[in-house]
């Protein structure tokens, strides 16, 4: 199995055991309290799914692609195979013409054979006949001519024997020598035989490692094809739930934050919101840098309208809650706003305050009930700050107002120096 394939197999499995981990976890949402952070968990999760997702798409499509190059692979083995099977046959075909030269060889040797043995059995009578008259010389039977006809006629018929005699003997010979010649050239076809025979065993090996081959290609490719596409289908199952479930989650999450806001509104609704029973976040620390409303920008020097109270501290000072309240805002991304590191603490009664520049992440998250006085941040400089301070703001219905008025009574260091009297 090669790294590509493995690869694809943890994935899916990785897909696989998200499914089982979140399931269960989620489903808890339904009876547990849901807080900005569950939310932001899931979004994460939903993040990750989308990414697996994107990298799995685009490995179905480099699988689809190897496909398409397989096929051009498979259409060239297939070939080969062709040429081979025909290769094959073209050596079956000489081996059946050795065997057929082979045959036909063999007759002719046959036949010599018997030609053979007929030419010995007459130079053996002729060896015999000879042996039987071994004891008269053919110089006594010249002797025993009675006229010179009769002399030529008997040296006629010796020469005649000897011709004879030495015709068997040659011919004898002649055959015989036909015969080695004929095994000779059986012999070589043999092993010319021999050689194709070993070739075409090579041959078909060669076919069969070619189709093994073409074999694996093909299952390979159908494996990789189908983990991909399964490994696609399980993300996209897991980002149909996670998107079901953070919607769930957003819902259930509105629903706290309306019932935590209708329960404050009722604990308060005898509380005069400005009846000085707020407690200053930076207990102590009563000098004003910057007030609500017209100032010059101390960034870029251009009259502006601002929002909230600046109390200089020094960085890491921790700031308290104004009043109780529910978080409803956390903003944990320092450049995601002007105000840097913030949060917001809904009052009820539609009264809200608002922390900004903090030097961290507070240390607080949405939907969490806080008490008067309780920690919620430390002092920074961070978004558009020139200098550690507290940006203190105050929401009446969703407008901005002066934070001070609801401080009656108490007395604040104004940024020229002089006193300012709260509420």
């Amino acid at each position: 199995m090669n790294k590509k394939t493995q690869r694809i197999i943890v994935i899916v499995l990785a897909a696989a055991l998200l499914l089982t981990v979140l399931v269960p976890a989620l489903s808890l949402l339904g009876s547990a309290a849901v807080t900005q952070g569950d939310i932001q968990n899931i979004k994460d999760e939903l993040t990750d799914i989308k990414e697996q997702k994107k990298e799995a798409d685009a490995r179905l499509a480099a699988i689809r692609d190897d496909l398409s190059k397989a096929k051009e692979q498979m259409e060239l083995i297939q070939g080969q195979v062709v040429l081979t099977e025909s290769q094959i046959n073209a050596s079956q075909q000489l081996l059946d013409q050795y065997d057929a030269d082979i045959s036909a060889k063999e007759a002719d040797i046959a036949e010599l054979e018997l030609q053979e043995q007929e030419q010995l059995e007459e130079f053996y009578r002729q060896v015999r006949w000879m042996e039987e008259t071994g004891s008269v010389s053919y110089l006594s039977i010249l002797f025993q001519a009675s006229s010179f006809s009769q002399l030529l006629e008997y040296a006629t018929l010796i020469t005649d024997i000897m011709e004879y005699s030495n015709r068997i003997i040659d011919r004898l010979e002649n055959t015989q020598q036909q015969i080695a010649v004929a095994r000779d050239a059986v012999q070589a076809t043999r092993d010319e035989e021999a050689a194709v025979k070993v070739e075409l065993e090579e041959q078909k090996a060669e076919l069969e490692e070619k189709r093994a081959a073409q074999d694996k290609l093909l299952k390979q490719i159908a494996a990789s094809e189908s983990e991909a596409a399964e490994e696609a289908k399980k993300l996209a199952e897991s980002e149909a739930l996670i998107n079901k479930q953070l919607k769930d989650a957003e819902r259930k999450y509105a629903q706290q934050l309306a019932e935590l806001e209708r329960q404050q509104q009722q604990n308060n609704n005898n509380v005069n919101m400005t009846s000085g029973n707020w407690y200053w976040p930076l207990p102590g620390r009563y000098k004003i840098s910057s007030l609500f409303g017209s100032r010059i920008d101390p960034i870029n020097g251009r009259r502006d309208n601002h929002t909230g109270t600046d109390i200089p501290a020094p960085g890491g000072t921790p700031i308290y809650a104004a009043q109780d309240g529910i978080v409803t805002t956390v903003n944990r991304n320092e450049n995601a706003s002007s105000y840097g590191y913030y949060c917001i603490i809904s009052h009820g009664n539609g009264y809200a305050t608002l922390y900004a520049h903090q030097c961290q992440v507070p240390p607080v998250t949405e939907g969490q009930t806080v008490s008067k006085g309780q920690v919620i941040g430390y002092v920074g400089t961070t978004g558009r700050s020139t200098g550690n301070h507290l940006h203190y703001e105050l929401r009446v219905n969703g407008v901005r107002g002066d934070v001070l008025k609801l401080y009656p009574g108490m007395r604040f260091t104004s940024p020229a120096g002089g006193t300012i009297n709260g509420g």
